[in-house]
């Protein structure tokens, strides 16, 4: 009789036994998935914010080169002939010398010339995107450049410009567009820069310049009218 109970009281522990590890191993489980569940979530939303870091710091770099640019454009403001001379000799003391607003005088040797068409539409021979479109690649100088190299895998520029005819120099209009990628990121900044020229007093009619600067402005070494001043001003 005890033995029988004995028995069965072995029995009872061991079948309690099997369904507490039964249950701890249901808990374990649990307690994994949840803590999985748990570890998919903190890492979404660290991929979520260092997207939004990412994004926001490419649309903020994009626009600081975007000012620079524009700055290099609109900065220079001849006020003579031999002012402009003297910037593109980069003449000791000269207020707007060339290695320091090469942009400037990219588009000042390169617009209005065979070699680089004004865009007008996608059907007009001559005239379309591959025409008219030139990218640059920018390389970043000054500051913290590492810093620069960090926030961004790409940056580029594209630059194109519209007006009615060759022959009309005044309210042509330059686009550029600043895009920086980094990742799967990327944002870009569009500015809009319309030209007004004038003559300078003391330029004669007609007269060209001899000196054609380096490739660096001027790959094709093409000659500009020196009687006139170009101003760039940002219309957006």
């Amino acid at each position: 009789m005890r033995l029988n109970k004995k028995i069965r009281n072995s029995k009872l522990y061991k079948d309690n036994r099997g369904s507490a590890m039964i249950v701890a191993i249901v808990v374990s489980i649990i307690v994994i998935t949840f803590t999985l569940s748990l570890l998919l979530v903190s890492y979404s939303l660290f991929v979520s914010n260092e997207r939004k870091v990412t994004q926001s710091q490419v649309k903020e770099l994009s626009k600081s080169i975007s000012i620079e640019i524009g700055d290099e454009l609109t900065c220079p403001q001849f006020d003579s002939k031999q002012a402009l001379i003297d910037g593109i000799n980069n003449k000791e003391g000269a207020k707007y010398c060339a290695p320091d607003y090469n942009m400037w005088y990219y588009v000042r040797y390169n617009l209005f010339q065979t070699n680089w068409p004004y865009y007008k539409d996608e059907t007009t021979a001559g005239h379309i995107k591959t025409n008219a479109y030139r990218y640059f690649k920018i390389n970043l100088t000054g500051g913290d450049t590492s810093a620069y190299s960090a926030m961004a895998d790409d940056i580029s520029v594209c630059m194109y410009w519209e007006c009615e005819d060759y022959s009309i120099k005044d309210e042509a209009l330059l686009t550029v567009e600043v895009t920086v990628t980094k990742g799967d990121q990327k944002s870009t900044t569009t500015s809009y820069y319309e030209l007004s020229v004038s003559d300078f007093p003391d330029a004669s009619e007609g007269e060209n310049d001899n000196n054609t600067l380096n490739d660096a402005y001027n790959p094709a070494g093409n000659k500009i009218n020196l009687k006139e001043n170009w101003k760039w001003t940002r219309v957006n």
